[in-house]
């Protein structure tokens, strides 16, 4: 068991640098200067938070140059993410200032985003930004209730943009803000005012949607808790369970869309596993003596949803995530015999305390986990090291609800390994 602690702990001290190695994601791209000369290098894939800076180097081992918004026209990635200097003036908005925003679609109207606000701009008048954006208006409804509603101010500003395309104004105003959905509607428009041919949809070669599947197995370290406030469950009170390692094994899904961030995914993961747990508590109550025989097996379906972040890396890539599970549970035994003396040499008096019925079929939990990937051509290795927190393995209904008269809960630590296609 040490051993496996002390595997957990060299996997999570490996991820301290993960920060650093995110720091230092330069990928091949491009500069593109004031005078409309382009730089072939490396380009940091993150930009600074205020998207003000970008680091640029001509080879690896080259010595980094930042550029600011105001001293280049922009940036890219052959093939994906391009970016161009444009000026904030809009007084109602932002106060004026040149900043680096990614560019969707360029064409007859030109889409941006910018710290997850979209804009717009026309070929006919350049530099001029136009924030799509919603504000909430308070009313009263018939009802004469105080409500909220939504003012779909990027609505009109498209209708007054695009006006000269009739055949977008039903599509207008039905589109929703978000990326997906302007992108095709700003391209439609573009081949409506016969420039298609002239357009340039970037990033065209990363997927909205992404899915890889893979096989997940772990070694996992758990521990039951219970914690009681009543006489009832003094047995429970007293009882120290032992801890076991067990294995569980099962599958993942990796669901993301790499068009809008390649770094964030969903995981889903069902595991299966299998443990048992035995106490032997004895206690003096009221001036009685007893000793009691409780094991616990249990037997579960683990479902795992969770979002994952990944970081910056090209062999190892390192990753964290956060998410809840729930265990289903297919076996669920509760075995309990007690053994009770009026003094301590007197025979006992055997009493049967089954109880079928009192853990719950159902247990919610939380986990947190950290992992790096090992890339082996086109699928991954996964190593990681997570804690998951098992909430009330009883049933509510078995106990009293109102004083809390018991508390009960899992603890493990787990070390996965994975493959993904």
């Amino acid at each position: 068991m040490k051993n496996l602690y002390k595997l957990i702990m060299l996997c999570i001290s490996a991820l301290l640098s993960a920060p650093a190695a995110a720091q230092s994601d330069y990928r091949p791209g491009y500069v593109v200067m004031p005078q409309g000369d382009t730089l072939q290098g490396h380009v940091s894939y993150r930009t600074d938070a205020l998207g003000k800076t970008v680091g640029f180097k001509r080879d690896n081992q080259s010595i980094t140059t930042s550029y600011t918004a105001n001293e280049i026209s922009g940036y890219g990635f052959p093939g994906d993410r391009n970016y161009r200097t444009r000026t904030l003036d809009h007084a109602d908005t932002l106060a004026a200032e040149y900043v680096f925003m990614q560019e969707l679609v360029r064409g007859t109207a030109s889409l941006f985003v910018y710290k997850n606000t979209f804009f717009i701009e026309k070929n006919d008048n350049p530099d001029k930004l136009h924030k799509l954006y919603i504000t909430k208006e308070t009313y009263v409804n018939t009802y004469g209730v105080t409500a909220q509603r939504d003012i779909n101010h990027y609505v009109r500003t498209l209708n007054t943009l695009l006006q000269d395309c009739f055949a977008m104004f039903n599509k207008i105003e039905r589109v929703k803000l978000a990326e997906k959905n302007l992108v095709d509607l700003v391209r439609e428009y573009n081949k409506c005012v016969g420039r298609a041919d002239e357009q340039i949809i970037f990033k065209v070669s990363k997927k909205w949607f992404a899915i890889r599947p893979g096989f997940v197995g772990a070694l996992s370290h758990t521990s039951l808790n219970f914690s009681a406030t009543d006489e009832r469950y003094l047995p429970l009170e007293h009882a120290e369970f032992n801890t076991n390692t067990h294995p569980t094994f099962g599958l993942a899904l990796l669901l993301n869309s790499p068009r809008i961030n390649e770094r964030a995914s969903i995981l889903v993961e069902g595991r299966y596993f299998s443990n048992s747990y035995r106490s032997d508590p004895s206690y003096i109550w009221f001036e009685s003596y007893y000793d009691n025989e409780i094991e616990i097996e249990l037997s579960a379906l683990k479902l795992t949803t969770a979002l994952r972040y990944d970081f910056a890396g090209k062999t190892l890539q390192p990753f964290v995530n956060a998410g809840g599970f729930l265990n289903f549970f297919n076996k669920r035994d509760f075995r309990h015999i007690q053994y009770v003396r009026s003094t301590q040499s007197s025979t006992p008096t055997e009493r049967n305390r089954d109880n079928a019925e009192f853990l719950s079929k159902m247990q919610q939990g939380l986990m947190l986990g950290a992992g790096s990937y090992l890339h082996i051509n086109k699928h991954r290795l996964s190593l990681e090291a997570r804690y998951e927190l098992g909430l009330d393995l009883h049933k509510h209904n078995a106990v009293n609800k109102i004083n809390t008269a018991l508390d009960s809960d899992t603890r493990s630590v787990s070390l996965l390994f994975g493959f993904y296609f």
